[in-house]
Parts: structure tokens; sequence; C-alpha cells
């Protein structure tokens, strides 16, 4: 939690909240925070938006503990993918033996590898004016904004979720994992838990559902406000 400075021309300055309740700054050190915000125009046709498709492999499911150790995202405007961003990272904690099977990554994969404090800024810049988009994308939005914020970024930007968005188009399916709805439209992954891999699918699966009749009243950024994630 972050108290925003009021009445104040830094208005991209935060103060840890937590710090001002427990009486910090008294060694005189300010802890300065960045906000990195982007709103899109409610009325922006999702044809004329800049989409980041994004995923991450991680080396466990909390984003307190656990660490970013793959990126991968595709920036998309209308059907045309205009830039790509992929790397691996390598993290400060251990993987989890889940991690190291689910994804063939591991700590000597990784040991090499740019730390999140190189990569993140990157990826923050590649992100620029564009929409972010994930499958179950609380999950991934989750270690995005805690990575950012432990090098002092709180990060407020639009991200939306094509679990959710299924849920509206295909009401008839059981399952709307990311693997069910490759199964439903035919798509195959080039590397499943790699996050280009996953990435491609769920870009895939997107431009499927935004084409199926009953994505006809979704169209414009506010069409989608029902799943967006915070």
């Amino acid at each position: 939690m972050t108290t925003q400075l009021s009445y104040s021309m830094f208005h991209d300055v935060l103060f840890p909240a937590d710090e001002v309740e427990k009486g910090g700054f008294n060694d005189h050190r300010f802890f300065l925070r960045q906000l990195i915000r982007f709103t899109p125009p409610p009325e922006l046709p999702l044809s004329d938006a800049s989409l980041v498709i994004f995923d991450f492999e991680t080396t466990g499911l909390s984003p307190v503990n656990d660490r970013i150790i793959e990126i991968g995202a595709q920036k998309i405007k209308g059907s045309e993918v205009i830039d790509e961003f992929s790397t691996l990272i390598c993290p400060d904690v251990e993987l989890s033996q889940n991690t190291i099977s689910l994804t063939g990554l591991s700590a000597e994969i990784l040991k090499d590898q740019p730390k999140i404090e190189e990569v993140l800024p990157k990826f923050l810049k590649f992100i620029e004016q564009g929409i972010l988009v994930a499958h179950n994308a609380e999950f991934d939005f989750s270690f995005l904004k805690a990575a950012s914020a432990r090098l002092g970024i709180d990060l407020d930007w639009p991200c939306f979720c094509t679990l959710k968005l299924s849920k509206i188009i295909l009401p008839e399916l059981s399952e709307r994992n990311l693997d069910a709805l490759a199964r439903h439209f035919g798509f195959n992954f080039e590397a499943r838990h790699r996050s280009i891999g996953d990435v491609k699918v769920t870009a895939s699966v997107l431009k499927a559902m935004l084409s199926d009749p009953r994505a006809q009243m979704i169209s414009k950024w506010c069409d989608i406000s029902s799943i967006y994630v915070r």
C-alpha cells in the first residue's frame, strides 16, 4: 500500500504507507516511488489498440515469495504482430520442483541470464501505450505488480483476461484453461509452459474468440470493463 501526496506537483512520487504508519523516515531519507500509469480511452476500438499478450514462467505460485524466470510477449495491432519480447531471467530464489518439471528450466540454465532489475524496465518500455492481455491474467499481473513494487514502481495498467472472456463468449465449454481452448480451436503449442509458446496460443485464442458472432458486442475498450484485471 502507498500514500500519494495530495496537492503536490510531484504526482508520480509516492511514499510507502507502511513506513508512514510505523513512523518511518527517522533517518531523514526519502523513500520515493514512481507511479507508472496508462489509461486507454473508453471508446478506443480494440482493432486500433495495441494489445500486449504476455505470459510469465515463475519459480512458484506466490507473487510475494516467488519470482519471474521467463517473460514472453507479443504486441498485436489489428491482426498483425508488430513486436515481440522474450527473455529468461535469473531469479534470486530457488525454483520449485514443479516449475522445473513443467518448464524444463533449471538453476543451471538460468544462472547466466539477466536479473529482473535489468529486464523489467525494458519490459515496461515494451508495453507502453499497450493494453495487457493474459490467460488467467490475475496470476501473471500479480507477479508483474509485485516485481515492479520491489523496484520502487507502482504499476496502474490496463489488463484483461482471456479466461474470463471465454466465459462470456464460450459458455458451453466445461473447461477453459489454455489447453482446453487450444483443443477447442484446433491450435497447437510450439512449447507448452514456456512463455512465448503460451503467448502465441493465447494470441490465437483471443483472435478466434473475438471473431465469434457472440463477440459482436465487444469492439471497444469500454466493452470489456467486466473482464478488466486490477
